[in-house]
Formats: structure tokens, C-alpha cells, sequence
């Protein structure tokens, strides 16, 4: 049995204003097999990906966050 969604949380290492914020979430949520992203508003530096291991897997999301141009560190699943 396969899991639809895994969530993961990735710390990101620079401090990005909320338009930064915003276009982040934008981009990420383009990137083929996430299919959800979310900056915590009151802790800046964790973002929440859910992604579709059928499609990416965790390292392939972190990849797609510093392809972005933001230094990035995977702190695990939820």
C-alpha cells in the first residue's frame, strides 16, 4: 500500500522577507510531485513540504528548495 502525501519539514538557513516567502512557496509548489508547501509565519526558518514519493523523493525536494537559490537542510519527516 502506497501513502498518497509525505510531509517533511526543511530548515532554511536564510532569513527571507515574506514576499521571498511567497514566491518560494510559489515556485516550490510548481515543481513536479510537491503538492503543498507552507512557511511557518512565526517560525521563518521551517518550511513544510508534502510531496508524492510515487513521483520525488525527500532529496529530491531539498534539491528543488536550493535550486531556488535558498541554503537549505532537510530536518526530517513528519
Amino acid at each position: 500500500m502506497s501513502r498518497k502525501s509525505i510531509e517533511i519539514i526543511v530548515h532554511i538557513d536564510e532569513t527571507l522577507s515574506k514576499p521571498n516567502i511567497t514566491e518560494l512557496e510559489s515556485l516550490l509548489s510548481k515543481d513536479h510531485g510537491i503538492d503543498k508547501v507552507h512557511v511557518n509565519p512565526t517560525r521563518q526558518h521551517l518550511m513544510l513540504v508534502d510531496y508524492s514519493p510515487e513521483s520525488v523523493n525527500m532529496m529530491q525536494v531539498l534539491e528543488y528548495v536550493k535550486n531556488k537559490g535558498v541554503h537549505a537542510q532537510l530536518v526530517g519527516g513528519i
